[in-house]
């Protein structure tokens, strides 16, 4: 379950484009939560002018907080994945609809592997 919230809460800040709120951050993923909004905040304020450059911020947002996520390869996936689709946005090769359609996919694929691995131990 953590790894779900700590995917959705990377595939709202990594894809959406606009910021969302969740109030003040409690709890051992503060940090985290607080590390994704600095980042959002960037690219809304335009000091972040690419979705590339969103997804390096959130990329090493969740680096810095790796220890929050049970699975690494699931976090290396992911990001490579976050960031994979960012390039493409913006070279304009697909949407940014396009982009969350294929992050939820690929997501779901990815956490069915991360959740087969840690239920093998």
């Amino acid at each position: 379950m953590r790894i779900a919230v700590l995917a959705l809460l990377g595939f709202v800040a990594g894809c959406a484009t606009t910021q969302t709120s969740t109030g003040p951050a409690t709890g051992p993923n503060a940090g985290l939560q607080q590390a994704y909004k600095a980042c959002q905040t960037s690219y809304d304020n335009h000091i972040i002018t690419t979705r590339a450059e969103r997804a390096r911020c959130l990329n090493d947002a969740e680096t810095r907080f790796a220890a929050e996520f049970p699975d690494r390869q699931f976090l290396s996936q992911q990001q490579g994945l976050r960031l994979a689709l960012a390039k493409r946005v913006d070279s304009r090769q697909i949407t940014q609809a396009q982009a969350d359609a294929a992050y939820a996919k690929e997501m779901t694929r990815l956490k069915a592997a991360s959740d087969r691995r840690l239920a093998a131990g």
